[in-house]
């Protein structure tokens, strides 16, 4: 009985998600969506109001993912507000399905998108134009394959809702297996990425021919964004042949040679650049529509130094991840785990990244700066300009060189390029022969490379699960044990050590929602 109490009340909640929340997207509350999007236009009009709930989701799902991560943890031990304890769940590995930021900021704004597109799509007939038709078709498929593809690498089995659906057909749904969810993300992103699904190639290309996005849709999905994301399901299914097909048109295309400057990646004045196959974007100006990392990871108790409002300390670099940049601190165990020797603290000014990724406040505590551009940059509280990169052209080289050196080419030498290339712009000495000649060595390489060129954008902990559950386990078992950030918790406060059950988020419930 307790087991069907339970689903009930998570259906309970879908039916809130699926059936209910799009009354609020029609442009005017008289009409319902069995009158609205009967047009082209109208349609349209629907389908940018499923990319504007991305930005719901993505400026959130750091709590899920590298804060999850051995890139990342909270600044502060010392906190015991509500909040914080919630994330000091997240970051330790042992959240509760009644943890309300797994409701309100992953589950709530995954489906409410997912909800919207299936909308759409159940109203893309009114499309006259075939090539419009299948274009929009191709953009709705990409987001709402976005969203799967997360929530089941999250969450593993969840409910797989692919049209409007009733409260009564709701109550009938059980969660799909993750086999079948990425079965019908790999169908959807198929037809996205062919031909038939008749998406834009981005501005940047070269090849002839071919029907290029227009400025006033930059931004939108490409067909190169739908063959990276693609390729990036490939790779989690270690579908190796997948990768290389879908990613291979892109590399060709735009080649190794005259890759945007790392520093200049996620500057506000070069936004969409040749770097950036597929960003969520966000405009500052008040209009509730900016960014908030810039606040959020900017180190906490900074006043204005940094940004205007504070930092919040989130996602604050592990020594792991400093270290790997290059940089050597002495931290102390009895101060809230913040470096105190400032004359101790050293910075690898070879690799390029360093100083763009993290950076040194006040002299003892590091912060996340990638997304950081200067203290005027941003002139509101949570109201940054900087779009969030969702997949960008390095990201592309090294799953390109992961899928050389893991497949059947079994080409370490061609996936050594690749990495080169990456290196290159960094600033890097190429990778030694030697030392990643064999499938395994080449891999620990790659995966190293994907840790730094990558860090804070989203992708270590899936990069992780990538690698199996026990890698997750040891790595951060060890983690919590020798970083000195972790040992200054007071007694019974720090992480304890995790298991296999402690890597998937729970399945959330939060009664109050239900009301």
């Amino acid at each position: 009985m307790k087991n069907y109490i339970y689903k009930l009340l998570i259906v309970s909640t879908l039916i809130v998600l699926i059936s209910s929340c799009e009354l609020e997207y029609f442009p005017e509350s008289s009409m319902s969506e069995d009158v609205y999007y009967s047009n082209t236009q109208e349609i349209t009009t629907g389908l940018i109001a499923c990319y504007n709930g991305l930005m719901g989701v993505v400026k959130e799902e750091w709590r899920f993912s590298e804060l999850r991560s051995d890139n990342a943890h909270l600044e502060s031990v010392s906190s015991s507000d509500a909040n914080n304890e919630e994330l000091r769940r997240l970051d330790h590995m042992t959240a509760t399905a009644q943890d309300k930021f797994i409701f309100d900021f992953c589950w709530v704004p995954s489906y409410k998108v997912i909800s919207r597109c299936n909308t759409i799509l159940a109203k893309i007939d009114n499309v006259a134009d075939p090539d419009t038709k299948a274009k929009i078709k191709s953009e709705l498929l990409f987001i709402r394959s976005m969203m799967y593809f997360n929530l089941t690498r999250l969450f593993g089995e969840v409910w797989l809702v692919t049209e409007p659906i009733t409260g009564e057909e709701a109550l009938e749904m059980s969660k799909s297996s993750v086999d079948a969810i990425y079965a019908k993300i790999i169908e959807d992103l198929e037809f996205a990425a062919s031909a038939a699904g008749k998406l834009p190639y981005p501005t940047f290309t070269t090849t002839a021919n071919v029907t290029k996005q227009p400025t006033s849709e930059v931004g939108r999905a490409t067909i190169y964004a739908a063959k990276a994301l693609l390729a990036k399901v490939y790779l989690t299914r270690k579908n190796y042949a997948g990768v290389k097909t879908n990613l291979q048109p892109i590399v060709q295309d735009y080649g190794t040679s005259g890759m945007v400057a790392f520093n200049q990646i996620f500057s506000t004045s070069n936004e969409m650049n040749k770097e950036i196959l597929f960003a969520v974007r966000f405009k500052a100006g008040g209009l509730g529509i900016g960014a908030p990392f810039v606040n959020y990871f900017a180190a906490r108790n900074s006043s204005s130094t940094i940004v205007v409002g504070n930092g919040m300390g989130y996602n604050t670099p592990t020594e792991g991840l400093t270290d790997r940049l290059g940089n050597v601190t002495t931290w102390s165990t009895t101060s809230g785990g913040t470096p105190i020797d400032p004359i101790a603290t050293v910075r690898n000014l070879t690799d390029k990244r360093n100083a763009v990724t993290v950076s040194f406040f006040n002299n003892n505590v590091w912060w996340t700066s990638k997304f950081w551009e200067s203290p005027t940059a941003v002139l509101l509280l949570n109201d940054a300009e900087t779009d969030w990169p969702v997949i960008r052209y390095a990201d592309v080289l090294l799953m390109y060189a992961e899928a050389l050196n893991s497949g059947a080419d079994n080409d370490q030498n061609g996936a050594r390029n690749y990495v080169n290339a990456v290196r290159t712009r960094a600033g890097l000495p190429a990778l030694d022969v030697a030392l990643t000649s064999t499938k395994t060595t080449m891999h620990t390489a790659i995966l190293a490379e994907r840790r730094l060129e990558l860090a804070f954008e989203n992708h270590r902990y899936f990069d992780m699960l990538r690698e199996g559950n026990q890698y997750v386990v040891s790595t951060l078992n060890t983690q919590f044990t020798t970083e000195n950030f972790y040992r200054s918790y007071t007694q019974g406060r720090g992480p304890s050590t995790i298991s296999e059950s402690n890597i998937l988020l729970p399945i959330p419930l939060n009664m109050e929602k239900l009301y």
